[in-house]
């Protein structure tokens, strides 16, 4: 099963009603699922998500006011009220806070890379993850394309119903991703981790993505890999708060890697989640084992597909016993060859499913510009 491709074009409420319309049954269906999820993780019942949600929106307005006229086109085109649109979109926040301190911290979400042209065997910039979250993630996402004008289109992997999640877009960006759990996260004011990354989506160079994080102040932890097919690559670990919490990462010997514990030293000391999910580190250390100079995609692929120290592996698949809504599993497996303009996606945990190829519409034309 294949997710379903949603195209949206135009000013942002059009774009959004268009993603809505297209999208209304995966949107219903998400809707229902993050009231369940609330109730049983959070102790959120959905009339008090909605509230703490429009906590956001103040920052939100002030940060991307273009992301609150898509969420209120999403909401329009799908028949759902614009504040269940929000509280999807903030749906980290209201998770990943209300759990601060407590023995129910999420099981673990992704596994994530980048490979510098000097260390890939094609002399391309390389770059991906697994995606793992709850298994109905895979149920409600679409693969959303956005065809803008005066600004790059993009393309990404989301919940239906949110702003984005992994993805790439026609200025040769793309953004990787990995949930951290820190005491920090107290449901502060701050723009949402999802808000953050449609944002960065915006960005045509690897310099204005950094400068958009350095300069925002956040709701929430999360790291946030970002590579350029111009050659550059990053990581950007970033702790609830602006400028003072988020620790940037240069490649070694041109590699990246990251799962959803921090690395950083003097933010470590506050991670909620690897004390009680270690296998973070042992994700980690296994694509790393796999990530070498002269790395080729069908050794991303065979990485990403990696179930060493299964049932904790790269490769993830929900524990059959568990509640569903406790589980974990590969929601999408995500590589993109940025120099190329080529990604390649499956629906589910890779092991399983085929790549499939999706073309980044729009680079090569946009990395001939001087």
């Amino acid at each position: 099963m294949s997710f379903p491709r949603i195209v949206a074009r135009g000013a942002p409420f059009a774009r959004g009603e268009q993603y809505g319309a297209q999208a209304r049954s995966r949107i219903e269906h998400c809707i229902r699922c993050y009231q369940a999820l609330f109730v049983l993780r959070a102790g959120l019942d959905w009339p008090t998500a909605l509230q703490h949600a429009r906590r956001f929106e103040p920052a939100i307005d002030a940060f991307a006011p273009e992301c609150i006229e898509e969420m209120r086109g999403i909401a329009q085109g799908a028949g759902a009220s614009y504040d269940n649109i929000l509280a999807l979109n903030c749906r980290s926040e209201l998770l990943f806070a209300a759990l601060r301190g407590t023995r129910r911290v999420p099981p673990g979400e992704c596994t994530s890379f980048a490979v510098l042209p000097a260390a890939s065997a094609n002399g391309h910039l390389l770059i991906g993850q697994n995606w793992d979250w709850v298994p109905f993630a895979r149920e409600v996402s679409v693969l959303l394309t956005v065809e803008r004008d005066r600004k790059p289109g993009f393309t990404t992997v989301v919940e239906a119903g949110m702003l984005a999640k992994v993805g790439f877009n026609t200025a040769g960006l793309a953004v990787c991703t990995n949930t951290l759990v820190s005491t920090t996260d107290t449901a502060a004011s701050g723009v949402p981790y999802h808000i953050i990354l449609r944002r960065l989506l915006d960005a045509e160079t690897f310099a204005s993505a950094k400068d958009l994080l350095t300069s925002t102040e956040r709701a929430l932890s999360a790291n946030y890999l970002i590579g350029h097919a111009r050659g550059e690559a990053a990581n950007f670990e970033a702790s609830a708060g602006g400028r003072e919490t988020l620790y940037i990462t240069e490649p070694s010997r041109g590699l990246l890697c990251h799962a959803n514990h921090f690395l950083e030293r003097a933010a470590a000391k506050t991670d909620s989640y690897v004390r009680l999910h270690p296998h973070s580190l042992t994700r980690l250390e296994s694509l790393r084992k796999a990530l070498h100079s002269g790395v080729t995609l069908d050794a991303l692929r065979a990485a990403l597909r990696s179930h060493e120290n299964a049932p904790n592996g790269v490769c993830g698949h929900p524990d059959p016993k568990a509640n569903p809504l406790q589980a974990r599993t590969t929601v999408a497996s995500v590589i993109a060859d940025l120099t190329a303009g080529e990604a390649w996606i499956t629906s589910g945990p890779p092991c399983t499913r085929d790549y499939e190829t999706v073309r980044i519409s729009g680079l090569a034309t946009a990395l001939s510009l001087p």
